[in-house]
């Protein structure tokens, strides 16, 4: 890290961190070792017998080589404090101990309160710490070479730590990579942004005091990334201070960004105290030239509203207009999915898209100039999103390039070709703007043949503009009806729909989709499909145990329309308890079929409908199990016989199947025998969908 600190950021650094790298370098290997040791570990005293490493012989020659060259030091008194919290709890306890009176202090207390009990009483003295503790020194000098390497503030070395272990990837996108800064005033700028940053998140109370009060003497932004970062600090400064009831203070922070969400906060603030002639003014300057279309929807629709006496919100014009489709409630917690088979029963080709099939398509499209090796904005094999993007420079600085990309998806059937051929190239390459999955290639596919050109290269040329505004808030489904492509936001019932949705809609409608909002009204549907299931296993646990029997029936409108059974060899023995309770026997299973020789048949019979069981996570569990076994993912809706009977007929003592069956007067003359069982639950379902339904 160094060397690539020194080799490319050698015109941004001072002379104390110059020194600093040339002095590491002249540690002997083993010193080197044990300060990447110390600077890879959190906090900064450490006990040397925590340092004990194979590749750092003699330990003791090794700090005082360190302290010699002011790497490391003794506890000092501003170090106290982080003394006290490297030590563990008992630690701290036998501390306090052996200094302080027990009375002062409990051992039930957390270790934040005996550390404040210490700090209060028991003063720092020299040769009150073991001369075994030592200090990382020289700790600025090493957060600016990774502040130069990472672009933000790293306390630590994890990253490399984390890349070593194999846990973290880090494709080399390019050969050489640049520096983020060409000088010493940009660096040192942008470094007190992220400083800044840094102690709003983990600082004191104290830190952001500083901060808000020293605001007139922040320097000026001379870059991207000090630009971006004093925004950021403006935002939470802001936003605290509102918390804290100081509307003054937030408004003074606000009015110095002219970022989408300090004009909002200004706009609301003044409007507040009643100064609506400046907000109608300003208002008017930000419909006329926003900073984002989330800002423009804002501004007109906060204009409408407050001055033009429009009842209702471009949200709720919108939600008014769009469509209700009726679902069985049993998809609640599957509306996407639920709302595409919706859809498909109506003769539609529907594909579940949401962000993923444009942001792949964006990074594909200009995969070259995004991470090729002339791309502009990665500046190590950490980064996997250029900070170009982040910054909204992309289109600006390589417009030539973009339109020309963007030019070729005119011909969808070469665009498509050239998209593949960058995934030959660049397969399972971490990048920071997609994740790699062949699906979403083939709704890739579907959205250039199907879409108008022009339609599809005037969303990619906004996200070019302004990626980190675009690069989500896209429908849930994309349509295909008779060669007509649309787009479909599925909102249920609480679900409100966030301004950056409400943005992508208005987008794909001015570039020529057909994009809606549906609302689901949850109902129970007489005509809804079940299969209800029964499993019997070898044991009880899921994963462990295998089945040996699956039993299930279809039900729709309250009758049983069809049914599946068949014993299944579980590839192990039967325990005898087992067999005395099912009366499946080993000699039984031993003829039946595996579970994948009967996993498409069942699969099959299932189709769409809702999964039934009388406790129904047991039989979904072995089923699901199975066909993870398969590699093959097996997702339905459930609905738990046993749950719905406990809610919709309370008062009974039991409701196992078995008295349940006998309260009603329903057959269960085979008990643990899967297709018996399952026609039994079938019963109890009818008696549950007849509540549901009067209710």
């Amino acid at each position: 890290m160094l060397s690539f600190v020194a080799e490319r950021y050698d015109a941004v650094l001072l002379d104390e961190h110059r020194e600093f790298i040339e002095d590491y370098f002249a540690l002997p290997v083993p010193a080197q070792c044990l300060y990447a040791r110390i600077a890879g570990r959190k906090g900064y005293v450490f006990h040397l017998n925590k340092l004990s490493y194979v590749e750092i012989p003699y330990l003791p020659k090794q700090v005082e080589i360190l302290e010699r060259l002011n790497f490391t030091s003794c506890v000092q008194q501003e170090d106290y404090a982080a003394y006290l919290a490297s030590l563990s709890k008992v630690d701290l306890i036998s501390f306090m101990r052996r200094h302080l009176c027990a009375s002062a202090y409990r051992r039930s207390w957390k270790k934040g309160a005996l550390i404040e009990t210490t700090l209060a009483h028991i003063p720092f003295t020299e040769g009150l710490i073991d001369a075994d503790f030592i200090v990382q020194s020289r700790k600025d000098a090493l957060q600016f070479c990774l502040f130069l390497y990472f672009g933000k503030i790293e306390t630590s070395l994890q990253n490399f730590t984390l890349r070593d272990l194999g846990l973290v990837k880090t494709p080399d996108f390019k050969v050489n990579y640049g520096a983020r800064f060409d000088t010493t005033e940009e660096a040192q700028v942008a470094y007190f942004y992220a400083k800044a940053l840094h102690q709003f998140k983990d600082g004191t109370d104290a830190d952001v005091v500083e901060a808000i009060d020293s605001i007139e003497k922040w320097p000026s932004p001379l870059c991207a990334v000090s630009s971006h970062s004093r925004d950021k600090l403006i935002q939470k400064l802001g936003g605290l201070s509102e918390r804290l009831g100081d509307v003054e203070t937030a408004l003074s922070l606000y009015q110095r960004s002219d970022t989408a969400l300090c004009n909002e906060r200004v706009i609301r603030l003044r409007y507040s105290q009643g100064d609506k002639t400046w907000v109608e003014q300003r208002l008017l300057k930000l419909i006329e030239n926003p900073v984002s279309d989330g800002e423009h929807n804002f501004a007109r629709d906060f204009y409408a509203r407050k001055y033009k006496k429009k009842r209702t919100s471009l949200v709720t014009d919108l939600l008014r207009a769009s469509q209700t489709i009726k679902l069985d409630e049993a998809y609640r917690n599957q509306p996407e999915a639920a709302a595409k088979r919706y859809y498909e029963s109506l003769g539609l080709t529907v594909y579940r898209t949401e962000n993923a099939v444009w942001r792949m398509l964006f990074g594909l499209l200009f995969w070259e100039e995004l991470y090729g090796e002339k791309a502009v904005g990665i500046y190590n094999s950490f980064e996997r999103m250029p900070l170009i993007l982040k910054s909204h420079e992309f289109y600006t600085v390589l417009k030539d390039k973009v339109e020309a990309r963007l030019e070729t998806l005119e011909q969808p059937q070469g665009a498509f070709v050239a998209l593949l051929k960058t995934i030959s190239r660049h397969h399972n390459k971490p990048n920071g703007i997609f994740r790699w999955n062949g699906g979403t290639v083939e709704k890739i596919k579907v959205l250039l043949m199907k879409a108008p050109p022009e339609a599809v290269i005037q969303i990619l040329r906004a996200m070019a503009q302004t990626y980190t505004h675009m690069k989500d808030g896209f429908p849930d489904l994309m349509c295909v009806n008779n060669d007509v492509l649309s787009f479909i936001e599925i909102k249920a019932e609480g679900d409100v729909i966030r301004r950056n949705q409400l943005s992508r809609i208005q987008q794909l409608r001015a570039a020529g989709f057909k994009a809606d909002i549906a609302r689901i009204n949850w109902v129970v549907d007489p005509n809804q499909v079940y299969v209800v299931v029964d499993v019997e296993t070898t044991g009880g646990r899921a994963g462990l145990h295998r089945i040996t029997e699956i039993g299930a029936v279809k039900l729709r409108a309250g009758e049983i329309i069809d049914e599946w059974q068949s014993l299944i060899n579980p590839e192990r023995s039967i325990p005898a308890n087992i067999t005395r309770l099912t009366g499946i026997t080993q000699e039984m299973v031993s003829t039946a079929p595996l579970f994948h020789e009967v996993a498409d048949s069942f699969a099959g019979f299932m189709g769409d409908a809702i999964f039934a069981a009388h406790n129904v996570n047991f039989d979904y569990g072995f089923v699901a199990s199975e066909f993870r076994r398969l590699d093959r993912r097996f997702r339905h809706p459930k609905i738990c016989t046993c749950a719905s009977m406990r809610k919709l007929y309370p008062g009974y003592r039991s409701y196992s199947l078995k008295n349940l069956c006998r309260n009603f007067e329903i057959d269960l003359t085979s008990h643990h025998r899967a297709l018996c069982d399952a026609k039994a639950a079938a019963e109890l379902l009818k008696l549950v969908n007849v509540k549901r339904l009067e209710s």
